[in-house]
């Protein structure tokens, strides 16, 4: 019965998202909650096994083939069903969050570099080429004060720009996805107070140095013009994992500063805006050598008599 209604909750949020063409001023949160479609999967698996999921995966396409089409149907299980099934069974067995968030992460990226990889940069190109993105640009280029050439020029850079990261944009919107669900798993897991999951998992996320390692091969191969465009888009990816790292540094420091919960959200939602998110992706960097956790960590630990 639980199975059959995650199933429901998961295609009723994949379908929320169709809802802003009637209510547009509620694009951003029908668009948000749309993204947590594989939430109700993962949830079987806390305590429900692999034939649960498929009942509940079963179920959510049947909704939304009869409520939409096929199609979306495919689209659901490309998006979030498969790497769900597989986070989910990573979930069940290792009793980790993190360690089924980077399961369905690698899932997830590898569907989109493939599809990256068929369907080329023409996808991109198509959207950058619409009337929203070029009304977009042209408001920038007034709000700018750019002459009409030299705004046209600055455009087409801008352009060749998204373009050529295209893989690590896919790469990103994957990690996004996978994020916002293991969030929510984390939170379901915490309220649930489950003694077979660590505690305050997220809290604690921390990548291995390989990351760092990543990081400045990266960086070198800035040094080679032919593969500049392959170290951009591995510098955008490492920076947006120590991105992830960086808010859960400030997210622990948080729990311990406020106790108010919709402080502390405001706080990491205000500093995902403007500048700020590079700033928490050098924290994330500047915490693999530092460990800045560990101090608070210490400092609460008790003393031996």
């Amino acid at each position: 019965m639980f199975a059959v209604l995650a199933g429901s909750m998961a295609g009723v949020l994949f379908l929320l998202p169709r809802l802003a063409q009637a209510a547009p001023f509620l694009a951003l949160p029908l668009g948000i909650a749309g993204l947590f479609s594989a939430t109700p999967l993962l949830a079987v698996r806390i305590s429900g096994r692999l034939p649960h999921a498929g009942v509940a995966l079963a179920t959510a396409l049947l909704l939304i083939s009869v409520l939409e089409s096929t199609e979306s149907a495919i689209g659901f299980t490309v998006l979030f069903g498969l790497w769900a099934l597989l986070a989910g069974e990573v979930l069940s067995r290792r009793r980790s969050v993190i360690a089924a968030a980077v399961a369905g992460l690698a899932i997830l990226s590898i569907e989109a570099l493939l599809a990256g990889f068929v369907e080329g940069a023409a996808p991109i190109e198509a959207t950058l080429r619409t009337p929203q993105v070029q009304a977009s640009f042209d408001q920038w280029a007034v709000q700018a004060e750019l002459e009409p050439a030299e705004a046209k020029a600055a455009i087409e850079r801008v352009r060749t720009g998204i373009v050529a990261l295209y893989p690590a944009l896919s790469v990103i919107s994957a990690m996004t996805i996978v994020a916002f669900n293991a969030i929510a798993i984390g939170r379901l897991v915490q309220r649930r107070a489950s003694a077979s999951f660590p505690k305050g998992e997220l809290l604690l996320l921390r990548w291995p140095l390989t990351l760092v390692a990543a990081f400045v091969g990266s960086g070198a191969l800035l040094l080679l013009p032919s593969l500049q465009q392959v170290a951009w888009n591995g510098l955008v990816v490492t920076l947006f994992l120590f991105l992830l790292q960086g808010l859960s540094v400030m997210t622990f420091v948080l729990t311990r500063l406020f106790s108010n919960e919709l402080i502390r959200a405001m706080l990491v939602v205000s500093s995902l805006l403007g500048p700020w998110a590079i700033l928490l992706s050098l924290l994330g960097l500047f915490d693999q050598w530092f460990d800045f956790r560990s101090r608070f960590i210490r400092a609460e630990t008790p003393a031996a008599p």
